[in-house]
């Protein structure tokens, strides 16, 4: 072996072993998981968990609407309360995009463009050609113009007027009712009026919306504020409550945007305490989140979160929609959809809610199970890994004894319009194996880890002396080390004899 090869590879002892030792000591004041959690906070684009959230959000939304069976018999007063039969899921897949405008050390900004991908799935609707199926609904339109309006003296015989041609209840395809709904009437008022004209469901419930979030990022701001909402828009405020709703607007209404979540990524390590409320868009509002109980999915821990509890008073400022006052378990956002209309969001078929729908309506079948809405976070990454975000759209309506007869019987109802649910998908197998690793066997790996790198500097510090030494193997690297073992014997010339031999001979004759 020629000196060169040989100093090379002393060399190169020598740095493995300086840098298992550097590891080591590193490692005694370092907390493995945590490290990674601060790698995570700073949120840097070369994380391998980057591209899940750019795509997000990412899964199918569900669709289900109300077919009226009873129509005629209820109006004729035949029957005293109206049939209603769910008809979906109708599924459609969604995907979304986060586009990162802007990024300091301590915050992100980005625009969020909700539904960029949006493609029907007939095979998991609840039929093929589902949107091809013709139903019965009641008119919107009529419903939610009537209301909007019945305070305002002296306008019932105008609107009777103009809406003499509407009926209470409409036999159209589903795809009319979530994508192209339109009335006569409601274009004769949109040329005199700035009304929006199509109001079908889905058509306004996905349209694109003007969402650029400033969030927190970083360790200075700490793991517990990662991901708040700093402003909406550059506002701290929902500002489609503020420039229409003016009126009680005080600090216990939920419009205020600052240290809240978008609900695509929470903060790390959280409790089952932790105070946690996001952004609901849709709703213009924020929402609470509150713990329920720990659940597992898709093997892993997770703090179940829901976000409606069953019979919630709404606070003051959404607690009535045009003059009626909400049940229990409902709350107003006529200003978040088109044309301002009377609207109000329950959990579907009005579970938790304190509204006596059997006085009204027959077929729904609220439960838990199927109706309450939740989100499920991984608690040491902050991560969701599955959410079910339940909501269903109602039109509540006043006296309409100054209207029309066919509307009189409809008088102090609460129509149920449809529901949907934002069902999440999987999420990358690739983030979930980075999950489950920081999870569940970094903790226990890190004892493991330091335990070879102290044997590893150990063998370097051992290879290095027999090398040095020029020494065949460990064991005379040893010897040279401790020296060979010396044994003295000594040998004693006694110059006299043990015995007399004439003494013993006569001992033995006697």
């Amino acid at each position: 072996m020629g000196p060169t090869c040989f100093w090379l590879k002393i060399v190169a002892i020598a740095l493995f072993g300086l840098l298992n030792i550097y590891l080591f000591v590193i490692s005694c004041g370092v907390n493995y998981q945590y490290a990674m959690a601060q790698e995570q906070v700073r949120f840097r684009e070369e994380m391998p968990t980057m591209e899940s959230w750019v795509n997000s959000p990412f899964g199918k939304l569900k669709s289900y609407l109300f077919n009226v069976t009873n129509g005629p018999e209820f109006l004729s007063g035949r029957d005293a309360r109206i049939k209603l039969q769910q008809i979906g899921p109708i599924v459609y897949k969604i995907v979304g995009y986060n586009d990162i405008l802007n990024r300091t050390a301590s915050s992100v900004t980005y625009r969020k463009h909700r539904y960029r991908h949006i493609e029907f799935v007939p095979e998991e609707s609840v039929s093929p050609d589902i949107l091809n199926k013709t139903i019965v609904q009641f008119n919107s339109f009529l419903l939610g113009a009537a209301a909007k309006y019945c305070q305002i003296p002296f306008t019932s015989m105008g609107f009777n007027a103009l809406t003499l041609g509407e009926q209470v209840f409409m036999t159209g395809s589903v795809y009319y009712f979530l994508w192209e709904f339109t009335r006569p009437a409601l274009e004769l008022f949109g040329k005199m009026l700035p009304l929006a004209t199509n109001c079908g469901t889905l058509y306004n419930a996905l349209k694109e919306k003007e969402e650029i979030y400033t969030v927190n990022i970083g360790t200075e701001v700490g793991m517990e504020n990662f991901f708040r909402i700093q402003n909406l828009n550059g506002e701290l405020r929902i500002q489609e409550r503020v420039k229409d709703n003016p009126r009680n607007l005080g600090d216990s209404c939920p419009i205020n945007v600052a240290d809240t979540l978008d609900n695509s990524l929470y903060p790390l390590f959280l409790e089952r305490n932790s105070s946690l409320s996001i952004l609901a868009t849709e709703s213009c509002r924020v929402l609470p989140l509150r713990y329920q109980r720990d659940q597992e999915h898709d093997g892993m821990n997770s703090y179940r979160f829901t976000l409606l509890q069953a019979n919630e008073t709404a606070p003051k400022c959404m607690d009535s929609t045009y003059g009626v006052k909400l049940p229990r378990g409902m709350f107003d956002v006529s200003k978040c959809v088109i044309n301002d209309a009377p609207s109000a969001f329950s959990m579907p078929h009005f579970y938790g809610s304190s509204y006596d729908w059997r006085q009204h309506f027959e077929g729904l079948s609220p439960n838990a199970d199927e109706h309450e809405p939740f989100i499920l976070l991984e608690p040491n990454t902050g991560i969701p890994i599955n959410e079910k975000y339940r909501f269903q759209s109602n039109t509540p309506l006043p006296d309409f004894s100054s209207y029309s007869r066919k509307l009189t019987k409809l008088s102090n109802m609460i129509v149920p319009g449809f529901w949907y649910e934002f069902d999440m998908d999987h999420l990358p197998a690739h983030v979930l194996y980075i999950m489950r690793f920081n999870v569940h066997w970094l903790p226990h790996l890190q004892p493991y880890l330091m335990a070879l790198q102290l044997l590893c500097a150990l063998w370097c510090v051992l290879s290095l002396a027999r090398r040095c030494s020029r020494s065949r193997s460990y064991g005379e690297l040893y010897r040279k080390l401790c020296g060979p073992p010396v044994v003295q014997l000594e040998a004693i010339l006694n110059p006299r004899p043990q015995h007399e031999p004439k003494l013993t001979t006569e001992l033995a004759l006697k």
